[in-house]
């Protein structure tokens, strides 16, 4: 991945996927179909424009033209999904604490 440019997953993405997020802070320009969680900008919050809901070969053909001829200026239209996966971290840490802190304050004596 840290060669590519551009990094496709027309997979199931049966939940929110480890690879486009990996692809993403790569540096690549992500494009993903519309099945699963990718459907779902909770889950894979990127540019519209790159989930493919049908699959058509000129339309990808244009967008991967498009991604790897204009690559500094497509990705920065990832920055706002680098920032997410970012900050996915420090979410998860809170979601435990607070798991944590109820687990320990609501424990019957």
């Amino acid at each position: 991945l840290i060669q590519a440019k551009v990094y496709i997953d027309f997979g199931p993405h049966p939940g929110m996927d480890r690879l486009p997020r990996e692809a993403a802070i790569a540096n690549c320009i992500v494009i993903t179909n519309k099945e699963g969680a990718a459907f779902h900008d909770t889950d894979v919050p990127i540019p519209d424009k790159y989930k493919i809901g049908t699959f058509e070969v000129e339309r990808i053909h244009k967008l991967l033209k498009e991604s790897l001829e204009n690559y500094k200026e497509k990705t920065k239209e990832f920055d706002s999904y680098r920032d997410w996966i970012a900050s996915q971290e420090n979410k998860m840490e809170n979601c435990v604490e607070g798991l944590i802190s109820s687990v320990v304050t609501e424990r019957p004596n």
